[in-house]
């Protein structure tokens, strides 16, 4: 069993994430989220991390974390597409406490630090925070 408090020395109530590149794609302000997965979006890396893009192309599917940039509000209950309340965390709505936000994408294609997706449902300028290959073994229902 794992225990950890407010008291325990290494923790910490705030932690840093630092940019690895930012969004590009049409969407200045929050819209439907199922919406926005509907178009392509650019993923714009930053040139000190395009090397961790070496191989990228060899996946079909990516996981994109990012911050939600424009969200103020944060709740811990929200109505979801069918209006019904659930718990923030049993739900996909992007006023989260920690406005972290997580999108499967399929990647169409690579030009030097730029990754051209679809999928996405992240505003243009959003922070994305980390990529990840989408693994069916680990990620998908049987990896479980």
């Amino acid at each position: 069993m794992l225990h950890i408090s407010n008291t325990d020395s290494h923790f910490s109530n705030s932690i840093v994430f630092n940019e690895i590149g930012y969004v590009r794609n049409n969407f200045k302000s929050p819209t439907d989220a199922l919406e926005l997965r509907k178009y392509e979006s650019l993923l714009v890396i930053f040139p000190e991390f395009e090397e961790g893009l070496h191989k990228i192309e060899e996946n079909e599917y990516l996981q994109i974390l990012f911050n939600f940039h424009r969200e103020n509000n944060s709740q811990l209950k929200d109505s979801t597409y069918d209006g019904k309340l659930r718990g923030i965390f049993s739900s996909r709505c992007c006023r989260r406490p920690n406005k972290i936000g997580l999108t499967t994408v399929r990647l169409l294609g690579k030009d030097g630090p730029i990754l051209r997706v679809s999928g996405l449902d992240a505003l243009d300028g959003s922070p994305i925070l980390d990529i990840k290959p989408m693994c069916e073994v680990i990620d998908g229902k049987n990896g479980f």
